[in-house]
């Protein structure tokens, strides 16, 4: 084994989670009780961060899938309070929250957690989500989306550590602006994207960032994870790669299949058909109309489905080709978190030394 494979959670804080099918316990609201239970569950187990994603509009259906969502800031400040040990990543949406507002909310979740707060930074591609409160209007922000990113995180980064911000940008303006306290170290950011302008943003500005298409095999991610880290090195930098991996386990391979099978036959056309629709809108992502259905079940992001020795030979294979991590979600988090730590973790060679680090 070549590697160490950090892992951590990709919070059950929408509702329905990353599988777009009906009657699944992940349809329930999102709270703040199994998003805390969770939590404390995987920093036990020595898990090392989580992670909650940044959701204003759901896609419907009869599952109502995504229409709930804690709000990212919040639910970490709460986490914050009740753990100690583990990473706590929350999410902003760049047009939604002005970056002089954005950098004391990050600097006082960072004071609560003592130091363990990064923050993602979602440049935003859903335009319906954003267009429905007036702050999305203009196509041309598809283009230019990571140069609008660009000017946020340069602004947050000097109100961290600038007693007074005078910037005169394209799409901010402040005269002498102040953000006190600050945080008392450099926060961790964290990105997602594989565009050319995607990754250009990474190497620049990211300490970690997630990667991985559907069906990228893991020496296939391990390829991307180095030529981000070649991309970051050449702006003297260094990039840690994630990725995301929605987990279908059971004590067999067929009965994991069968976890998989209901959930396809439960699919949620109405839901699946309105996340078609507004997907379709950014022309710089793959055409979401021709997925077959196993993807769009899944919302195109990468998942495994088998026994609890595959699960953590496929995850000790990312290790081995030079991933970093895996943010890690499941169709039922109150179930397949004790199941992932009792059963999965044991079997894992990159996570043998994980009490240890931690």
């Amino acid at each position: 084994m070549n590697g160490y494979l950090e892992l951590g959670l990709f919070l059950p804080s929408t509702k329905g989670g990353l599988v777009m099918a009906r009657n699944l316990p992940s349809e329930r609201e999102a709270t703040w009780g199994l998003n805390k239970e969770v939590v404390l569950a995987a920093e036990a187990s020595g898990m090392e961060f989580a992670l909650s994603q940044v959701k204003w509009r759901g896609y419907g259906g009869e599952s109502g899938h995504w229409d709930g969502a804690q709000e990212s800031f919040t639910l970490m400040a709460g986490l914050a309070a009740v753990t100690s040990k583990i990473k706590l990543i929350a999410s902003v949406a760049v047009r939604t929250i002005n970056p002089a507002v954005a950098a004391k909310m990050a600097a006082t979740i960072d004071d609560i957690a003592d130091g363990r707060f990064a923050l993602n930074i979602v440049a935003g591609w859903n335009k319906f989500e954003y267009a429905q409160m007036g702050l999305w209007s203009d196509d041309d922000y598809y283009l230019n989306r990571y140069d609008y990113a660009d000017e946020y995180l340069t602004i947050l980064r000097r109100l961290w550590t600038e007693d007074g911000v005078t910037f005169d940008g394209k799409y901010f303006k402040l005269e002498d602006c102040r953000s006190n306290p600050k945080p008392k170290a450099p926060l961790k950011i964290v990105s997602a994207g594989q565009s050319e302008g995607a990754l250009a943003f990474v190497a620049r500005h990211s300490d970690y960032s997630f990667i991985g298409r559907m069906n990228d095999s893991a020496k296939q991610l391990g390829e991307l994870a180095r030529k981000i880290a070649g991309l970051a090195a050449d702006q003297g930098r260094s990039v840690t790669s994630y990725t995301l991996l929605n987990v279908v386990a059971g004590r067999t391979h067929e009965e994991a299949e069968a976890r998989k099978a209901k959930y396809m036959a439960d699919r949620d056309e109405v839901a699946i058909e309105e996340w078609l629709r507004v997907s379709g809108f950014d022309k710089n992502r793959a055409d979401y109309q021709t997925l077959p259905p196993e993807t769009t079940t899944f919302m195109s992001v990468p998942y495994i489905v088998g026994s609890h020795e595959k699960i953590a030979a496929h995850l000790d294979s990312l290790a081995q080709y030079g991933v970093g991590g895996v943010a890690l979600c499941f169709p039922d988090f109150e179930k397949d978190v004790p199941d992932f730590i009792a059963n999965v973790l044991p079997r894992m060679a990159s996570r043998q030394n994980a009490m240890i680090r931690t």
